[in-house]
């Protein structure tokens, strides 16, 4: 265990790193409603995922496998 406390300086520059690591690592996410014939952007899977009302997990799978999503939705990686 640890017996030393970060300054708020560090703990400010780990935070930054962290969601930059974040940012780096996600990717657009098209969502077309077949119903509507909507499209919609989201910056990441997570995101997508919480508009449509799904896990970023399912959102993963329905890409990979080429799924439909609560026989509405569509999704396509943006490249």
């Amino acid at each position: 265990m640890r017996d030393f406390i970060l300054s708020a300086k560090v703990l400010a520059k780990k935070k930054l790193a962290t969601k930059n690591a974040t940012i780096a690592r996600s990717f657009p996410i098209l969502v077309k409603n077949i119903k509507t014939n909507e499209t919609s952007q989201y910056v990441s899977l997570s995101a997508a995922g919480n508009a449509i009302g799904v896990t970023k997990s399912a959102i993963s799978q329905a890409l990979l496998n080429n799924k439909i999503i609560k026989k509405t939705y569509i999704l396509e990686r943006k490249i």
